[in-house]
């Protein structure tokens, strides 16, 4: 039975300025888009700095601290113009917004416009406090959709047909999948790996009954398990996805906060922060 053409007509793209490494999410939320003729809504977070405490004065840091969020605010508004000169030139629907406000707000509000998409598509974070981590974790407990986290190693193909899903039977990993068929039309087969030793998955769904429901949908699918080998799982899901060619990962997101994953170790993290293959995620 031939699958349902996708019904994905409108991205959010959520970036930040940086003066480090440039987006690579913008140009991979462009090209979907347009392979798609779908709708972009591109938001640039530009953190403002607060007014601290200081025995100096407030009179004394106060001219600082509006010379930064100054800098910040022109930052901001030279990205968006840039980005918007992007969709020009890539002949693609779309608007770019800049939220300028403090570090625990323009996460939120950028992750709420976003709410009225398909899929976001965001950086990947390159620390636990890192701006990029506070939207990827807003974004995937707080907007309702899929996540895709953008890899600076690998483009997302605009039709991906190999997937490879990190399988353990949670809820969250059945939401990605679904997701990423909703998403992705293009899909044909699909490897299903779980990592032996990672967890008790006696009690979970086998990855043999996810390959049967998706086989009902016309597609190909195989079961795969990995040993550790000494390894964390993150590297074991990830240099697996890279040597079998796959074009996306597909998983569940965390477990718990994104600051416990951190602590007390947790692969969604690492592969947020590391993986080599595009990262597609549901909580």
């Amino acid at each position: 039975m031939p699958r349902k053409i996708s019904q994905l007509s409108s991205l959010s793209c959520i970036i930040r300025i940086a003066e480090d490494a440039p987006s690579v999410a913008i140009d991979q939320a462009i090209a979907l888009a347009a392979s798609m003729d779908a709708h972009l809504l591109v938001t640039v977070i530009a953190p403002k700095a607060s007014l601290p405490y200081s025995p100096l004065g407030s009179a004394f840091v106060a001219p600082m601290v509006s010379e930064i969020n100054e800098k910040t605010e022109r930052s901001g508004a030279a990205l968006a113009e840039a980005t918007r000169e992007k969709l020009r030139k890539a002949g693609v629907r779309g608007e770019v917004r800049v939220i300028l406000n403090h570090v625990d707000i323009v996460a939120a509000e950028a992750v709420r416009l976003a709410r009225a998409s398909d899929m976001i598509v965001v950086d990947q974070p390159s620390a636990m406090l890192d701006t990029k981590g506070l939207v990827l974790e807003e974004a995937l407990f707080h907007s309702g959709r899929p996540i895709l986290v953008a890899s600076p190693k690998a483009s997302i193909p605009t039709a991906p047909s190999r997937v490879m899903v990190a399988w353990d039977g949670s809820h969250h990993a059945a939401r990605a999948v679904g997701d990423a068929l909703a998403v992705f039309p293009s899909i044909e087969t699909v490897e299903i790996v779980s990592v032996k030793g990672e967890k008790d998955l006696s009690k979970s769904l086998p990855g043999a009954d996810l390959a049967q429901h998706l086989a009902h949908k016309g597609i190909t699918t195989t079961l795969t398990e990995l040993p550790l080998k000494g390894a964390t799982v993150g590297a074991v899901l990830d240099g697996h996805a890279s040597r079998t060619g796959a074009d996306l990962i597909v998983m569940g997101g965390f477990g718990h906060s994104r600051l416990r994953e951190f602590l007390f170790g947790g692969v969604t993290v690492e592969l947020t922060e590391t993986a080599s293959v595009p990262l597609l995620m549901a909580y």
